[in-house]
């Protein structure tokens, strides 16, 4: 990266420019621009986070990815993620919960027990389903503080760690799964390679993330709800495609990802794009005790699984 390619946002945060992190391109068109500034990256990353209109959102002109530039340098974000507490992404625990049992049962259709690494397992909600399921389950996660809630807590093996300096060994695990950290990573394709080498031949790769090719996202134009400070990268069904491959792996298949989340949660996560109908949804759901109710939804995300050749291929 040149020098000139790098500017100072005060004393607080690096802000770089990238090229394309699916094909390298420099050529791309700026699809959004920023209206909220001045905001402090290392301060909003997090789980369960995020600030709305802090982004130039770009698409490549030569391979159509969707990714903000300029973005936090990586040790932003990694510094970012590793000091975060996230109280709010472990209110949900309930429907989180709910949701993990729901991917495990579909983990299982495609692959037999055995070992599976959940890749930013956050507090490890799905480590525990998982294990409870009867899976050696290990999770990797950067927050110290929500790998120390699930390994204290839940009595979970959690590395406190980003995946490559976690240093798991070759043809690790049987299965390795993201459930909607892929577009946080500063360099998902180095990322999907590293996943890549732990994963055994054969072995089955899981990724869930909010799909920008959508007609949900299209509608919403800039104020899609997943356009938010803590994504750095926004996938469609073709790119995200095309990143799995070049990483090495094979077979893949998408499919919408339905979860389910308490509806107080889900009001209360509304505050990150009003306030007002936020408190106003908390206070009715509380008056009228439905606050826990457990609410199924689909909201644009998209479920990709794929495999390591079964005969190891060079990348």
């Amino acid at each position: 990266m040149r020098a000139e390619d790098s500017i100072q946002q005060g004393p607080v945060a690096e802000i770089i420019y990238v090229s394309c992190p699916l094909c390298g391109s420099d050529h791309a068109v700026t699809s959004y621009t920023p209206w909220n500034t001045g905001v402090d990256p290392r301060a909003v990353l997090s789980a369960s986070g995020g600030v709305r209109g802090t982004q130039r959102i770009v698409k490549c002109s030569d391979c159509t990815l969707v990714y903000a530039n300029p973005r936090p340098a990586p040790n932003v974000v990694e510094d970012g993620y590793a000091s975060a507490i996230d109280e709010v992404y472990v209110g949900a625990a309930g429907g989180r919960e709910h949701t993990f049992r729901r991917c495990v049962r579909f983990v299982e259709t495609n692959s037999p027990k055995g070992k599976i690494l959940d890749v930013g397992c956050a507090a490890g909600f799905f480590v525990k389903a998982a294990s409870d399921a009867g899976w050696d389950a290990t999770g990797v996660e950067p927050c110290r503080w929500l790998a120390d809630y699930g390994t204290s807590r839940l009595g979970l093996k959690i590395v406190p760690s980003n995946l490559s300096d976690a240093r798991f060994a070759d043809a690790s695990f049987d299965v390795v799964t993201m459930w909607d950290v892929l577009e946080h990573v500063s360099e998902p394709l180095a990322e999907l390679r590293e996943v890549f080498r732990i994963l055994r031949p054969g072995g089955l790769f899981v990724v869930n993330y909010p799909d920008v090719g959508t007609w949900q996202a299209k509608l919403a134009g800039k104020h899609w709800w997943f356009f938010l400070s803590v994504h750095l990268t926004y996938f469609t069904k073709k790119t995200i495609k095309a990143m799995v491959r070049r990483a090495g792996f094979e077979g893949c298949v998408t499919r919408p990802h339905f979860q389910s989340l308490e509806l107080g949660h889900l009001m209360k996560m509304m505050e990150l794009y009003s306030k007002a109908i936020s408190s106003f949804g908390l206070r009715f759901c509380k008056a009228l005790r439905i606050d826990g109710w457990r609410i199924p939804y689909y909201a644009s995300q998209t479920n990709l699984t794929c495999r390591k050749p079964a005969v190891s291929q060079s990348n």
